[in-house]
């Protein structure tokens, strides 16, 4: 069961070293966050660091780093768009990876706490991570010292293979599936990518080394809890208190339908229910209400989540009827009661209606018996 953390929880402040509870594991040391906010003091800043310790500094700003990239450049980064003081998001693309996007399709949160500056996210290879952080110089005045990832979904995690002076925070459990699974997915996007595919870079992979454990914690700016949206699966939620927002990446979209990709309904229904129940128990500040920032759309208001949660339960009931009344699986989606036309109209939402009809069919076989699964197979046809 989800619950707030107790005020006397250990929180890691922006000047305090890394705590050392059993919920909070450090990695090694980590280069020291570039200093102030002036963007010459920085840049010298970066190119001391890269002398004493090899490490390859961001590329000092120039005004074409600052303003939009032409045609045949580096990524574009999104613009930064305030959600309050010292709080931006920057938009990923509406669905999947291409050329076109570069597979920057995830979106991304910037939060500034004292001298660090901290991303939940980093975009979908070193390349935009490079250019994601000359764009911080250029707009905020520094780079980002600490990334998050919240779950193993390469569009949101392997920027940070072009941010080596940053540290690199992730749960362990999701540490742990990208080392499982980022090579396939590189390769995966690497195609998706087309000419952009050298993006990547080598190694197109950085694992965290800064490791969270247990069900719930802090760190810096942030509260987190781990959920997941699969046995295998784990996602982490992050709540910044002092403006309200609430991240969501692997359970919630806001550009179409969810995505039930490598999950199973039930457990998307879950971790919905488990985030409307962590909802409930969050107080944002007076002048604040709680916003989730989804996997990819809009910024959403707070009922975002109970209609994922109506969403998964008409796909689920949708299918079931469908099956009972025969009707074959290569039918269109049927339409789903109560649920907005603009999800179900989404390309996700089709492939949602396929995999929950398999998944039907899978739940259908194991419940019956040998003699009864004749009876159900004729039911398909």
């Amino acid at each position: 069961m989800l619950r707030p953390l107790p005020p006397e929880a250990t929180r890691l402040t922006s000047r305090s070293a890394p705590p050392t509870p059993a919920r909070t594991a450090v990695g090694p040391p980590h280069p020291r966050p570039w200093p102030g906010r002036i963007g010459s003091l920085l840049a010298a800043a970066a190119v001391l660091t890269a002398c004493a310790t090899g490490t390859p500094a961001v590329d000092t700003p120039t005004s074409a780093h600052c303003g939009t990239a032409s045609a045949g450049a580096g990524p574009v980064v999104p613009a930064l768009q305030a959600l309050g003081p010292d709080v931006w998001w920057l938009a990923g693309a509406a669905g999947d990876s291409d050329e076109a996007n570069r597979g920057q399709i995830s979106n991304l949160l910037v939060v500034a706490d004292g001298d660090r500056l901290w991303l939940v996210g980093s975009g979908p290879s070193a390349a935009q991570g490079r250019a994601l952080q000359r764009q911080l110089i250029c707009r905020l005045g520094r780079a980002a010292t600490d990334v998050i990832s919240p779950w193993p979904r390469p569009e949101l995690v392997l920027g940070q293979a072009g941010m080596p002076g940053a540290r690199s925070w992730a749960h362990a459990d999701v540490a742990t599936a990208m080392a499982q699974r980022c090579e396939h997915c590189v390769e995966r996007l690497r195609l998706r990518l087309g000419r952009h595919a050298a993006d990547l870079g080598e190694p197109a992979i950085r694992l965290p080394d800064a490791l969270l454990h247990g069900d719930q914690g802090r760190l810096g700016p942030f509260r987190w809890w781990r959920l997941a949206r699969g046995s295998d699966t784990p996602v982490t939620v992050w709540w910044h208190p002092a403006s309200g927002v609430l991240t969501a990446h692997g359970v919630l979209w806001n550009d179409g339908a969810p995505d039930l990709r490598d999950s199973r309904i039930a457990d998307m229904h879950a971790a919905t229910e488990a985030l409307i129940a962590l909802q409930a128990a969050l107080s944002p500040p007076p002048d604040r209400t709680l916003r989730w920032l989804p996997e990819q759309g809009p910024v959403a208001d707070a009922d975002l989540a109970s209609r994922h949660r109506d969403y998964w339960a008409a796909l689920a009931a949708a299918v079931a009827q469908a099956q009972a009344e025969g009707r074959p699986e290569t039918d269109p989606p049927a339409d789903l009661a109560g649920i907005d036309a603009a999800v179900t109209a989404s390309p996700r939402h089709a492939l949602n209606w396929q995999r929950a009809w398999r998944q039907a069919e899978d739940s259908g076989f194991d419940a019956t018996t040998p003699d009864q699964r004749g009876v159900f197979q004729r039911s398909l046809r």
